[in-house]
């Protein structure tokens, strides 16, 4: 599948030529550092072409949010050809300040 490269959509972005969603996803071979971490990014860590952890800071706390995505895990994520990730299911920082949210084709959507 053909992307589009990621500095791309944040210059068309920047002007006004579309609207950015609110998380973008980029694939990254190990984690990211916290003090490295974008809001508004989902990195999702692939080795050996399988996908293994998404990271991405909480849009309520800013806490480092992992799930684990490998084969047989909760998580599954999914980016189309605009960087736009799917998380499934919903997020719950259970341990942080307790955000429960989903994240569909790059929007953020919380539950009630």
């Amino acid at each position: 599948m053909i992307r589009i490269p990621i500095s791309w959509l944040e210059w068309g972005a920047r002007h006004n030529l579309w609207s950015r969603p609110h998380f973008l996803c980029r694939e990254v071979s190990e984690a990211p550092l916290d003090e490295e971490m974008m809001p508004n990014l989902v990195y999702d860590e692939v080795r050996g072409g399988h996908r293994k952890w998404a990271h991405m800071l909480c849009p309520r706390c800013s806490e480092h949010i992992q799930l684990q995505t490998a084969a047989g895990s909760n998580w599954k994520i999914t980016c189309d050809w605009l960087h736009r990730p799917t998380v499934q299911p919903s997020i719950w920082e259970t341990e942080g300040c307790g955000a429960h949210f989903f994240v569909r084709k790059g929007r953020l959507i919380w539950c009630p």
